[in-house]
């Protein structure tokens, strides 16, 4: 029966280790792939660290104070090399001497326990606690995900509470010894083999499925995104302004448009790199200049950027986009420590119902009048679909440039 029992348990451990480099090397293979992914870099590690060990405690089954210490020392860089990941993955700020004092405190009671053999209680006790301390770590890290990530992170943290119960149920047993038989003891050591197993294949699945989450959700926020200003792009403005226009329909909202005045000046005379520090150096600025809360802000198409403004009257969407001119006129851009000093011509449109694209257009006439008569200024015109036209708003006009 013992003899059984020990070649069942060896089989299980080989088994486990089989899966444990399997998982490892399939995380290490994917990194090689997915190269802008950081946190998979760090959990291929840690499956790499569990792997090598096991095979560092399984070298002999009574343990020496070598496998021991290396043993516990790689556990604990895996499971740092987990909450990290999961950090990192999260964008979530994680101080590294947290996790650092961590390991030493355990190795060092691990060390002490070596010297000094506790109970068998008490080492169980301790080694359950912590097990619990880190899964407790990364579950609320987890729990705290945004929501465009949150089911791929519930699962995992569902994998970590399973594992927490584990060894809660170990810690229970072991601290009620006159339950224990011969019987049960095979019985624990048998399921701690294939709770390990389960548990590393679940994280797997848990990190993949965050992983997956984590590119689609990327993906589409590069579809929503200028590349170069990092503001929306045309369509996702159009996008996002629908359902506020929609919702608001009998309200005033405005869309200011910008043009760069002499935009292909600069391309020419500083080159095209010039000209993208100067876009990006408008975009940045106006992003910074404290927009309404719920303004929207996009790159509409080559030199031109277009703010939506929501239940704006006329009044404040003027008195928005000439702070606005002002700013661009005396915060000059800089190219090779030299500044770059350029103007904006603002077309505004102000109106009611849910078509964004006739406030769009209004604001383009606007932006043209702006334009021919001088530049660097600011034209406002009125879209309102019960009108037969749409009229030029009285406005004081800014500065000629």
């Amino acid at each position: 029966m013992d003899g059984v029992t020990g070649l069942d348990v060896h089989t299980l451990g080989i088994i486990g280790l089989a899966v444990g480099i399997a998982i490892a090397l399939s995380f290490s293979l994917m990194s090689l792939v997915l190269r802008g992914m950081p946190a998979l870099h760090v959990w291929a590690a840690a499956f790499w660290l569990l792997t090598f060990a096991g095979l560092a405690e399984g070298y002999e089954e009574n343990g020496s104070f070598l496998s021991a210490i290396i043993g516990s020392a790689l556990i604990a860089l895996a499971n740092a090399a987990m909450l990290v990941g999961i950090a990192i993955h999260l964008r979530r700020p994680l101080r590294w001497l947290w996790p650092v004092l961590v390991i030493a405190l355990f190795l060092m009671i691990q060390v002490a326990f070596l010297a000094w053999p506790p109970s068998q209680p008490l080492e169980s006790a301790v080694f359950g606690l912590k097990s619990v301390l880190w899964d407790g770590w990364m579950i609320f890290f987890l729990l705290r995900a945004p929501r465009e990530l949150r089911a791929g992170s519930v699962f995992t943290a569902l994998v970590f509470m399973i594992d927490i119960l584990f060894y809660v149920a170990r810690g229970f047993i072991s601290l009620h010894p006159e339950i224990e038989s011969p019987e049960l003891s095979s019985l624990l050591t048998t399921s701690n083999y294939l709770f390990g197993i389960l548990c590393t294949f679940l994280l797997s699945t848990g990190f993949t499925l965050m992983l997956s989450q984590r590119l689609v959700y990327d993906l589409r926020v590069a579809a929503d995104v200028d590349g170069l200003t990092g503001l929306l792009n045309r369509t996702a403005l159009l996008k996002g302004a629908a359902p506020m226009l929609q919702a608001n329909r009998e309200l005033t909202h405005a869309v200011l448009l910008f043009d760069l005045d002499h935009f292909k000046t600069i391309n020419d005379r500083w080159g095209h790199a010039a000209g993208d520090a100067v876009l990006k150096h408008f975009a940045q600025t106006l992003r910074l200049s404290g927009l309404p809360p719920r303004a929207l802000l996009s790159r509409y198409g080559g030199e031109e950027f277009l703010l939506f403004l929501p239940c704006t009257s006329v009044s404040v969407a003027v008195g928005v986009a000439e702070s606005l001119r002002a700013l661009i006129e005396s915060s000059p851009a800089t190219y090779g420590g030299e500044p770059i000093l350029f103007t904006t011509s603002v077309g505004v449109a102000t109106g009611t119902g849910a078509h964004i694209q006739r406030l769009i257009d209004t604001a383009d006439t606007a932006l043209y009048q702006a334009k021919r008569t001088g530049r660097d200024r600011v034209e406002a015109m009125v879209s309102d679909p019960a009108a037969s036209h749409a009229g030029p708003a009285p406005i004081t006009a800014g500065a000629t440039g």
